[in-house]
């Protein structure tokens, strides 16, 4: 009779026998949850309530998909990974799939996490829409309601707005990528200002009013681009009675990172937009102030742009013409 030998596999510093892993697909209930939660191990991290709100919230919406990151229980039967997800089964009141791996070294809990996640944009592009991290947030925080606490690139983060955004970038996604041939979407350009350029484009590509700087809306787009963050043009002259509201806008966020002040958060982001719509109108303030309602349309019930007529014919400025 032959005897069997058990699997080894050997790390640096840990060997493995997989013959005493097991892995199972388990349906938990609300109630097993709380049973496998008293098994969760002392040191483990600090719960995030707000973490486990959202993903409760996607096992409501049943948008929590079964996932290979396992529930994982040590091999003295202590819970080392997934107790969000069990208090969000708790906090839902909903039945979720699970992969549960059980047997695993407690010396592993330590390299859980470890990983790189992906990147909302790389979810949406694996998804089959390929979507730049730049072009994400944009569309993030040209949708972000300006009454609220924090910028879309924090409020929109989750998962279960991927659709939303892959959606609402569809719809304008030729204008990202004239964007992108051009330069525009570099990371000189700040998230804030690439995604007011945004909403100027496609509030004068919908809405069709013409104003007394009588520019195309692509034109106008990236001649705010240029202005917010060189302060000057290489496409077009400025016009002191059409063109300083972004100009002003510079001024005040120089200002702020004099300071060591943010220049991310909800504030910065107010700024822009009424920078932004003064721009689109073509007044030039001396002074921005914040506001807290939004003058723009709002953008996801706007139309797509991907048929507008664009007049513009800019190229590429070459490097050695800088």
């Amino acid at each position: 009779m032959t005897q069997t030998l058990s699997k080894f596999f050997e790390y640096k510093d840990l060997k493995l026998n997989l013959d005493l892993i097991d892995f199972q697909i388990e349906l938990i209930s609300p109630e097993k949850a709380k049973n496998y939660l008293t098994c969760n191990f002392k040191n483990n991290r600090i719960v995030k309530k707000m973490w486990i709100k959202e993903l409760a919230t996607l096992m409501r919406k049943k948008e929590f998909y079964l996932s290979w990151d396992c529930l994982c229980f040590n091999e003295s039967g202590i819970l080392i990974n997934g107790q969000h997800r069990l208090h969000a089964v708790i906090e839902a009141n909903e039945t979720i799939a699970f992969c549960v791996v059980r047997n695993m070294p407690h010396k592993v809990a330590k390299l859980l996490d470890n990983g790189k996640k992906r990147t909302q944009s790389e979810r949406i592009t694996v998804g089959g829409i390929l979507m730049k991290q730049k072009e994400c947030s944009m569309v993030k925080n040209a949708i972000c309601k300006l009454n609220t606490p924090y910028a879309g690139t924090y409020l929109y983060g989750n998962s279960r707005y991927d659709k939303l955004i892959s959606e609402i970038y569809k719809k304008h996604q030729k204008y990202f990528q004239k964007l992108d041939s051009l330069g525009y979407l570099s990371s000189g350009y700040t998230t804030f200002f690439s995604a007011v350029a945004l909403k100027i484009y496609v509030e004068l590509c919908t809405t069709k009013k013409t104003y007394n700087h009588q520019m195309s809306p692509f034109d106008r787009s990236v001649f705010w681009l240029d202005l917010c963050r060189n302060g000057y043009s290489q496409r077009f002259q400025t016009n002191n009675s059409t063109d300083l509201a972004p100009l002003v806008l510079r001024k005040i966020i120089l200002e702020k990172k004099e300071k060591k002040e943010a220049t991310w958060e909800i504030d910065t982001l107010r700024l822009c937009v009424k920078a932004g719509y003064q721009f689109l109108k073509g007044e030039s303030p001396k002074r921005i102030q914040k506001i807290e309602i939004d003058p723009f349309t709002d953008f996801q019930i706007l139309k797509s742009t991907n048929d507008y007529y664009n007049h513009s014919n800019i190229i590429k400025i070459k490097k050695d013409e800088h």
